[in-house]
């Protein structure tokens, strides 16, 4: 296992200016339930969003002996609001700490809907990606802001030609969730983390442990993780997924080197950003297996001096289709234009940029 760096603490002088006041956000008007809160262990639950609300990733609510520990802020202040507003039916304790994991919005984007006063805790690296607005320029965010518009603009086409009243609600149920994400995002403010750390930092909340660790740059630059030692349940946010991450932001080959110091820890549950809490650790392997793997061809094409289009071409990474399948539809080509973005971003690390 590798050791984990010294510890680094920074205390921001001023606490984050939060855009809501505790009414309801521009963006939040849905019906029925936004999240579905599933226990882990005692005082330990993975929020999942339920397509009511645009709640692109999970959270994870852990309960001390006052309060509470959130770990990612989800995709929007709307997305936040509500969930908090119906994490009060799970547990009447106050919000004390958010973890980010990363920055990419779908993490980071809801702090501001989270109580004056709350510790944000975060690496110097995503608080400078988040101080300096480039949570909201990234391509994840403008990705996501282009997909929304298109959702509204699909579902109106086909209400024009819906062929029952149930096609035609679930189409406008469809447009509603995309719209209102839309509008939360113009009231969009990033939150500048107020604590940053480096190593890990160690929380007492009355009997449980709560460690807080930077495995070195993994997803992306600068991820955190959390650890609950007594549970053995490691939270990773995009570091560790069901499905494969997005890898535009990672760092080869020492994501994989970050997987096994994780897996050193001996977990007994992975919460992940996306997809089902995950207690096969062989999934973890093989998801560090394919990093390598993709790091390892890559390098070895770019040598042989071919360009990342015709890399992306020439990779063979079948072994792993029965991990990770291709969705329904895709074809060759597409496969290819997804891996594009790994490729080129191998190129990047490999030239020092």
């Amino acid at each position: 296992m590798r050791r984990w760096v010294a510890i680094g603490l920074s205390l921001g002088l001023a606490g984050p200016a939060w855009s809501q006041s505790g009414g309801r956000p521009p963006g939040a008007e849905y019906q029925g339930r936004g999240f579905e809160f599933r226990p882990v262990a005692p005082g330990v639950y993975l929020a999942v969003g339920t397509g009511k609300i645009s709640a692109e990733s999970n959270a994870v609510i852990i309960e001390g002996d006052r309060d509470l520990l959130v770990v990612d802020s989800e995709t929007s202040p709307a997305a936040a609001w509500a969930l908090l507003q119906e994490l009060r039916a799970v547990t009447p304790k106050p919000v004390k700490t958010v973890v980010l994991t990363h920055f990419h919005y779908d993490h980071a984007h809801g702090t501001q809907s989270f109580p004056p006063g709350v510790e944000v805790i975060a690496t110097e690296y995503t608080k400078a990606m988040l101080a300096e607005g480039k949570s909201m320029s990234h391509p994840t965010a403008a990705g996501n802001r282009s997909f929304a518009s298109a959702q509204v603009g699909n579902a109106t086409r086909a209400l024009d030609t819906a062929s029952t009243p149930a096609v035609r609600r679930e189409l406008a149920e469809r447009r509603e969730v995309w719209q209102r994400y839309l509008a939360s995002i113009a009231t969009l403010k990033p939150v500048v983390p107020n604590v940053t750390l480096t190593g890990r930092l160690t929380l007492s909340r009355g009997g449980r442990e709560i460690v807080i660790l930077h495995p070195g740059p993994a997803h992306t630059a600068g991820d955190l993780v959390v650890w609950l030692p007594a549970e053995r349940i490691l939270v990773t946010g995009d570091l560790i997924q069901p499905n494969l991450p997005y890898m535009g932001d990672g760092f080869f080959p020492g994501w994989a080197d970050a997987i096994d110091s994780l897996l050193a820890l001996r977990p007994a549950v992975v919460l992940p950003g996306h997809g089902d809490a995950m207690s096969d650790m062989t999934r973890v392997e093989r998801q560090r297996d394919y990093l390598r793997d993709i790091y390892a061809q890559t390098a070895t094409l770019k040598r042989e001096g071919l360009a990342p289009d015709e890399v992306a071409r020439r990779l063979d990474l079948t072994k792993y289709d029965a991990d990770y399948p291709r969705p329904p539809g895709w074809t060759d080509e597409i496969v290819v234009r997804r891996r594009l973005g790994t490729v080129r971003r191998i190129f990047e690390v490999i030239d020092g940029r």
